[in-house]
């Protein structure tokens, strides 16, 4: 008899993925599949950052990395906070981890303990829950339509109980592409601070806003409540080199560092390198942030048209549209025949808690978004 963590019985593959994997039947039809599910982005890593990393291995110098990530590779991310953000970071306040998918399991793991609430807002991200269930703990989630699907006081409030440990954040949000307002992030940080609650702050899509400003929870008044993470996946293309990093007060900072540890050691030597040529010599990513920019504008003008409901995205690289009016069928349903009858794949919003929603990932040229909305747009009418 098999035994192992009763708390992967709450857990299956996330729709994500299962969605994505199904694509493959549908390849090679008469009409062409068009992709929209994984947030992968389209656009080529820089230049410089191949070219340094490869001269790099050819020096030989793929040793084990320091442990907590490479000082100047950590040199460089507090540099930018400080310089961007205005924050007092350090190098010893940052880890460098495999991803920002495990910053954040390392983050849970440190703080969360068996019994815990973690509060979200809604639509949340699904690669949350599992990592909060199997610690032991529970996400409370949490509906912010009515706020223009921002949290606020007044909601969080509602939610806390006695059992709050942590609220995780994620703004620019996935799916949903909102930015947080500069207002309702001080009100959250104070009250997290007067109630001795962590935040969680996944702030992956950071550097991807279109005419906003970012308002980093990373605040130098809330510093022992807050435990962010990011990443180069996003932001240069990097998804698979698979580099991210927290950052977190230095006594957090120590606990974290444990964790991470004893759970990957380090991430690759070769992949901080291409980390560290990102974050010194291509920070300026405004080309990359236009083209997603246009994107968006195009597909949310082109729903618009069509008279189909969807929230304008001010960040990330995905926009979020409302089946309000246009169908009975639930999310998972129509994403389902969308992708049978039109052959254009996007993710039921179930996966991420609202099933009256799917998500289209802006991860293709202006000219493919095109056809598939004009898809979409024949499959609502003729449906």
């Amino acid at each position: 008899m098999l035994k192992v963590n009763p708390n992967l019985d709450k857990i299956e593959i996330s729709v994500i993925r299962k969605i994505a994997e199904a694509c493959r039947e549908y390849e090679g039809g008469e009409k062409e599949l068009i992709n929209l599910t994984i947030g992968e982005p389209d656009l080529p890593q820089p230049k410089e950052i191949i070219d340094g990393t490869i001269e790099y291995m050819q020096e030989g110098k793929l040793g084990y990395p320091q442990l907590g990530g490479m000082i100047e590779l950590r040199d460089e991310i507090a540099k930018f906070y400080r310089e961007k953000y205005k924050v007092d970071v350090r190098s010893d306040e940052i880890i460098i981890t495999v991803g920002s998918t495990e910053g954040l399991s390392t983050a849970i793991r440190t703080v969360i303990l068996p019994g815990d609430e973690v509060i979200a807002p809604l639509p949340v991200y699904p690669g949350y829950e599992p990592l909060i269930n199997l610690a032991g703990a529970n996400l409370v989630k949490v509906d912010t339509s009515k706020d223009n699907f921002e949290l606020t006081v007044e909601t969080l409030k509602k939610y806390v109980t006695s059992k709050t440990k942590a609220i995780i954040l994620n703004y620019p949000s996935n799916p949903s592409g909102v930015v947080i307002s500069k207002k309702n992030r001080d009100e959250i940080l104070e009250f997290v601070k007067e109630n001795h609650i962590y935040i969680i702050s996944d702030e992956v899509y950071s550097e991807l806003v279109f005419d906003v400003e970012h308002n980093t929870f990373l605040d130098d008044r809330y510093r022992e409540n807050v435990i962010l993470v990011n990443g180069f996946s996003k932001s240069h293309s990097l998804t698979g080199w698979r580099i991210g990093y927290i950052i977190a007060h230095k006594k957090l900072r120590d606990y974290l560092v444990k964790v991470h540890q004893y759970a990957v050691t380090s991430p690759s030597i070769i992949s901080q390198r291409g980390a560290l040529i990102a974050a010194r010599k291509c920070q300026d990513i405004s080309k990359q942030v236009g083209i997603y920019k246009e994107r968006a504008q195009l597909v949310y003008k082109k729903l618009k048209e069509a008279n189909i409901s969807a929230i304008e995205p001010k960040g990330a690289i995905y926009i979020f549209i409302s089946l309000d009016g246009i169908t009975e069928l639930g999310s998972l349903e129509f994403a389902q025949k969308l992708l049978e009858v039109e052959r254009v794949a996007v993710v039921p919003g179930v996966a991420f808690g609202m099933d009256n929603y799917i998500r289209i990932s802006l991860v293709k040229d202006k000219e493919i978004l095109n056809e598939a909305i004009d898809r979409f747009v024949d499959f609502v009418s003729e449906n």
